[in-house]
């Protein structure tokens, strides 16, 4: 059994290390690279280290499928090379462990690679754009209720949904809060304007917001249309244009209303990014197009670009196995690492463009393209390995 051999125990040890040390490393190099930029979105927004972690946090899906195949196949090269030029290979090798055992391991930790890789683009990182695109949305909702709340010593001006809505500072020190004027147009062609001169916003039990407002006005009008030169009877002056208005006057009002009426509420419903892998209106859930004259289902591009990085991963791992093996020779000690990684990365690359093309062929005609490119990175590499076999359990220092 390939689990109990001490050949593979040792590499998968060594293996497992060496990756969890390199997403540490990817990510913490990630979370460094965006950290300014969401610090002076989150501090504008008025948000707290509390936003800043989540934001982070629910950012950090997109990379991890993004390196995935780069750290296996860096961890599973240094896990190789490493085993082999302390003679720990060797050593296997002399107690009848079968070389074959190298490759095997590679394909399995490269499958398990693949399903995380699965995982992550069709549930994880789905959920995580979700609930980051409502955490901006909360960020903005609390920083406008703030700037109406306490709008310091400047005036600040929102249109929201076609109401505009204007906090201004308080005008004299006897008073808490300055004036809020608040303009919203009818549908009618008609207006409404209400201001009010001090004011504040209480949290309401039922999670809504309770407004109290002092000195309290609101005019209520409609501007008719302004007459021609030709209007009215002949002879006469125009008819000038009239001002239907009307006025509301009270010393003190409690307005209950909830975020949604000041702040435009947050689509809740999924968009395409947002979807899982196998969700309505998701990656499988592409149009129908026309091949020989009958309807064909095609998958999104998207569902292409997520198998085409998901089949990295085994290609991945046999690479590093490959790699290993050039390492052994004079000039692949030095080659051998930068060469591997430019033919990963250059692969994901062109396998994404290529699958993302072929979903537009329809499911024939992709899952036939999709089997041909995985072997197109797997035959090179395994066939490789199978003719260097020896250099994979040989120390480097003893190549030719």
């Amino acid at each position: 059994m390939i689990v109990h051999s001490p050949m593979t125990r040792l590499l998968t040890q060594r293996a497992l290390r060496l990756v969890l040390a390199l997403f540490v490393l990817i990510v913490a190099v990630f979370i460094a690279d965006t950290f300014t930029s969401q610090l002076e979105e989150v501090l504008r927004q008025g948000g707290g280290a509390l936003d800043l972690a989540l934001i982070l946090l629910l950012r950090t899906p997109e990379v991890v499928d993004f390196a995935l195949p780069i750290i296996l196949f860096l961890g599973l090269f240094l896990a190789i090379t490493g085993a082999r030029n302390d003679n720990e290979l060797v050593i296997c090798a002399a107690a009848g462990e079968r070389w074959q055992k190298i490759p095997r391991l590679a394909l399995t930790l490269g499958v398990l690679a693949m399903l995380v890789s699965l995982l992550f683009a069709g549930v994880v990182q789905p959920v995580s754009s979700y609930l980051l695109r409502l955490t901006y949305h909360e960020l903005t909702a609390r920083r406008i209720l703030t700037v109406l709340n306490d709008p310091g010593g400047r005036s600040h001006i929102r249109t929201i949904e076609n109401r505009t809505i204007i906090a201004s500072p308080p005008s004299s020190p006897d008073v808490r809060r300055g004036s809020l004027f608040v303009y919203t147009p009818e549908p009618d062609g008609g207006w409404r304007v209400a201001r009010a001169d001090d004011w504040e916003l209480l949290r309401s039990e039922d999670g809504g917001y309770k407004a109290n407002l002092k000195r309290f006005r609101e005019y209520r009008g409609r501007s008719n249309a302004a007459p021609t030169a030709d209007s009215g009877p002949r002879g006469q002056a125009p008819v000038q244009a009239t001002l239907d208005f009307a006025t509301v006057r009270v010393q003190t009002l409690e307005l209950a209303f909830r975020v949604e009426d000041v702040v435009q509420s947050a689509d809740r419903a999924r968009r395409f990014g947002e979807r899982f892998l196998f969700q309505a209106g998701g990656p499988l859930d592409g149009p129908t197009i026309t091949r020989g004259g009958a309807p064909v289902a095609a998958p999104t591009r998207a569902l292409g670009e997520i198998l085409a990085r998901a089949l990295m991963c085994p290609v991945a791992a046999a690479m590093a196995v490959a790699m290993a093996a050039f390492a052994a020779t004079r000039r692949g000690r030095y080659l051998g690492l930068p060469v591997g990684l430019i033919l990963v990365m250059a692969g994901d690359v062109g396998s994404r463009a290529l699958l993302g093309d072929a979903a537009g062929l329809g499911y024939p005609r992709f899952w036939p393209a999709l089997t041909a490119l995985l072997a197109l990175g797997l035959a090179p590499t395994l066939g490789y390995v199978w003719m260097r076999a020896e250099a994979i359990v040989i120390p480097s220092r003893g190549a030719a």
